[in-house]
């Protein structure tokens, strides 16, 4: 029994154990950042998942410039935000609709193989962005 609650503990704690939090005012400019790698933006919010992601200078489509839902349709109220070449996430001006979890499709968790044949994960990194008190 002790043994299943243990376990239990563990894989909750492990499951959590790659959420940052990150505090903003109204008005603020935020820069998120979860590594290299990071083209597309996913951010889990009350409304749902909503998606942008960095365009090259030629690339055009719904994703570039806004925050809009799986099939494309904008987001309300709209962010004032980009993504930077480097996969930075730039909110120009926080609003409380932008609180939400933001994370990274592109971003796989990190396996490792251990010498008994079990394999270790790390979640990849998410972002817990919300109102600053």
């Amino acid at each position: 029994m002790w043994t299943q609650a243990i376990l239990l503990l563990f894989v909750v704690g492990s499951a959590f154990g790659s959420i940052a939090i990150q505090q903003a005012k109204l008005g603020e400019r935020v820069e998120l950042n979860l590594g290299s790698g990071v083209v597309t933006w996913k951010r889990e919010t009350s409304n749902g998942d909503e998606f942008i992601k960095y365009c090259g200078p030629t690339e055009k489509g719904p994703r570039c410039s806004q925050f809009v839902k799986e099939d494309n349709t904008p987001v309300k109220p709209e962010s004032s935000a980009h993504v930077e070449p480097s996969g930075v996430l730039v909110i120009d001006s926080f609003k409380k609709s932008d609180e939400g979890l933001y994370s990274s499709p592109d971003l796989k968790p990190r396996e490792t193989k251990n010498p008994d044949g079990s394999i270790s994960a790390v979640a990849a990194p998410t972002i817990q962005l919300m109102l600053a008190n």
